[in-house]
């Protein structure tokens, strides 16, 4: 599956919910994440601008909690972060990152922490971002089949980006880990 996605740091987080929900978005969830990047020891799989991690997801209504492995490929355009997405459940993250480990792979630190208010609008996933440490931020994304053009998902995420009173050029193309560490992607 390919994940077409943009992220835009926002200011005023409360009127950007006011306004996807105006536009037919439903909330469909608030959960925490916590997740855990890995590499080796050469830094290869950030070289290659792509990510390996474990996102533990806890459901705020439920305090249920689930753990996923994660791989992104290399970005695929230059002006989003759409890339190829693999992930999976894993029963047991302690033993999930011991395998990943004794493999010769290591955590990146820091974890990236947030809260995460989800909403759909048919194909088009919005999520309202409190991120630990770097503030606000809007994604929106659109998962699509690999053999599926990825413009056409970019030019609906476009058009929810004007309603929202915004542009490709406000988005960034940064992880929220490259940012904490204060560097480009």
């Amino acid at each position: 599956m390919i994940e077409v996605e943009i992220k835009l740091p926002i200011a005023r987080k409360e009127e950007i919910k006011r306004k996807l929900e105006k536009m037919g978005f439903e909330k469909t969830g608030m959960v925490c994440e916590e997740d855990v990047y890995f590499d080796n020891q050469t830094g290869q799989i950030r070289k290659n601008g792509e990510a390996l991690r474990i996102r533990k997801v806890t459901d705020l209504g439920t305090n249920q909690s689930q753990t996923v492995i994660t791989f992104k490929g290399k970005k695929l355009d230059q002006v989003s972060m759409s890339r190829k997405e693999l992930e999976t459940g894993v029963e047991d993250a302690a033993i999930c990152t011991g395998i990943l480990e004794a493999l010769g792979f290591f955590c990146v630190s820091p974890k990236v922490m947030k809260v995460r208010e989800e909403y759909c609008f048919g194909q088009i996933n919005a999520c309202v971002d409190e991120v630990k440490n770097l503030g606000d931020f809007l994604e929106l994304e659109i998962v699509i089949p690999e053999d599926q053009k990825k413009e056409d998902a970019l030019v609906k995420i476009e058009k929810i980006l004007k309603q929202l009173g915004y542009t490709m050029k406000d988005t960034t193309r940064n992880s929220y880990l490259s940012m904490l560490l204060q560097i480009e992607d």
